[in-house]
């Protein structure tokens, strides 16, 4: 795939960036995950003064989509940048062994992929720390199971919790036991507080906890290990993080721009992690015994 090298070569840019999404962006459920990313896109192409083309012919196949289907027209730009709950390995390290100038959104551990992530394992360990200040030593873990970066980053964050005495922490998995039996599990353990990994999964466990009688955070505390901005539990803001999204995909697209226009002698660094905060909420409490 050498047709968008040729064209920078030969002076011929497009200026248009060509961004591809692993799942339905625009779908009711996803428009939380990918709104604001696509919105610092849509910002940061207007000053860079580049156009966006949005990859949408692309068939989902198993719940996802693939980046080298025959339907995906990726050589029309110049560059492209992806994003995805999951993204596919393979496609990855075709893009960097092909030369295709990309960035994913979200860190990645292939060799070679340029990408601008969260740095999620201070993050997670900031959250367990408020919670270990507020009088909580037991804990469940409830995450989807996914081998992801960064769902392997909040899992090492809540391993070295438990490594270093901050908190004990049970993990359970929505893969394995539905949302229902989870909260029975939690009405029968010594867990004074609930960490979910995914922000809809918390949403239908305190639903869940509240039909077997228990309520969030009178009896149960939860944190969020997601974007919890604006969403609310009943009456209660949710603890968990403030992610800077739409930062996140405008450095992507700064940073895409910058390898477009780079020589081999003076590449950029490609690879970032951005910060985000801890937001305590309503639904992290001190203990019955911290009060």
């Amino acid at each position: 795939m050498v047709d968008a090298a040729a064209r920078r070569l030969a002076g011929l840019d497009n200026k248009i960036v060509g961004v591809f999404t692993y799942e339905h962006a625009l779908s009711p459920q996803m428009m939380d995950f990918y709104g604001p990313l696509l919105n610092g896109l849509e910002r940061a192409a207007e000053r860079l003064g580049c156009d966006l083309l949005f990859f949408t012919g692309t068939p989902t196949e198993s719940g996802s989509k693939r980046i080298f289907h025959p339907a995906t027209r990726l050589r029309l730009a110049d560059g492209c940048i992806l994003l995805g709950k999951e993204m596919h390995s393979g496609d990855l390290t075709r893009l960097v062994k092909e030369s295709f100038p990309f960035v994913a959104v979200g860190r990645r551990d292939e060799l070679g992929v340029p990408y601008v992530g969260i740095e999620y394992i201070s993050l997670t360990t900031s959250l367990l720390s408020a919670a270990a200040e507020r009088g909580h030593t037991e804990a469940v873990y409830v995450h989807q199971d996914k081998d992801t970066p960064s769902s392997n980053d909040r899992l090492a964050a809540i391993d070295n919790a438990e490594s270093d005495g901050l908190l004990r922490i049970s993990k359970t998995s929505v893969e394995a036991r539905s949302i229902q039996e989870i909260a029975g599990q939690l009405t029968s353990s010594r867990a004074t507080l609930a960490i979910v990994e995914d922000l809809y999964d918390a949403i239908d466990l305190v639903a869940a906890l509240s039909d077997l009688g228990i309520a969030v955070p009178d009896d149960l505390s939860l944190a969020v290990l997601a974007e919890v901005n604006g969403h609310r539990v009943g009456d209660r803001q949710l603890s968990g993080f403030n992610l800077p999204r739409e930062h996140i995909a405008s450095e992507a697209l700064e940073l895409l721009q910058s390898l477009l226009l780079a020589k081999d002698t003076d590449a950029p660094a490609t690879q970032t992690l951005l910060h985000g905060s801890i937001q305590i909420g309503e639904t992290l409490v001190p203990t019955k015994g911290e009060l």
